[in-house]
């Protein structure tokens, strides 16, 4: 019972805002990088310099599909869609992060845990942690045609991998590349520090290089969530 000339409040309990930690999931464009086979070099060469033009420029040489880097269709298909032509939303997902790493390949089974709703998949091999020696270009946990029709089927339409190739690397059939890119879906190749996420639903940003008439080009790509 309370008294006369009392009031009751309520105190609510704020809580403490939620942190968003970012994710680079890029590897640097350097020097020297070793390209996949065939492709060109990554030259960079200090152009300007402070001491002699009074400011710093760089000069750098490389490939639409060099690091970190994103395939449209017009990388396989006659008449794929150039990457320069797709809407900016394109490059926005909600993706899941799944760990194959070890498993004989990516089927039905592995993909079965990525959840209804996200437009992207990004697969944990742990080749990121071969990048840059021979040994990247060893065959990593390859995706089944079944899983990939599947996922596609579904609404995913980016389809990340921490490797250099959704396929075998002695293929010349791509099947997997043109599965995927028949969709007008996209792949990113070359991701690194999916480690840091693994198993999480994320925000992600994959914003390639905006060049005319572009099979493919360097991406930097960031995952976000709420901590």
């Amino acid at each position: 019972m309370k008294s006369e000339g009392t009031q009751e409040t309520k105190v609510e309990k704020i809580g403490k805002p939620e942190k968003v930690v970012y994710v680079d999931l890029s590897h640097p464009i350097a020097d020297g990088d070793r390209p996949y086979f065939g492709d060109p070099p990554t030259v960079i060469t200090q152009w300007s310099t402070l001491d002699t033009d009074h400011f710093r420029l760089k000069q750098m040489s490389f490939g639409s599909h060099s690091s970190t880097h994103m395939d449209s269709p017009s990388h396989l298909v006659a008449e794929g869609r150039s990457l320069d032509s797709y809407d900016p939303s394109s490059f926005f997902h909600e993706a899941y992060v799944l760990d194959v790493k070890g498993a004989p390949c990516i089927g039905i089974d592995q993909i079965s845990i990525i959840p209804d709703g996200v437009t992207a998949a990004l697969f944990y091999t742990g080749w990121q942690d071969r990048w840059n020696s021979e040994q990247y270009f060893d065959d990593p946990p390859l995706l089944t045609e079944e899983a990939a029709t599947l996922l596609l089927e579904r609404g995913i339409r980016l389809f990340g991998f921490d490797s250099s190739s959704c396929d075998l690397m002695a293929s010349e059939r791509l099947p997997i590349h043109h599965l995927i890119l028949s969709y007008e879906g996209l792949i990113v190749e070359n991701l690194n520090n999916l480690d840091r996420i693994l198993g999480r639903t994320v925000s992600l940003v994959a914003l390639p290089l905006l060049l005319e008439d572009s099979d493919g080009a360097p991406t930097r790509v960031v995952a976000s969530f709420k901590a």
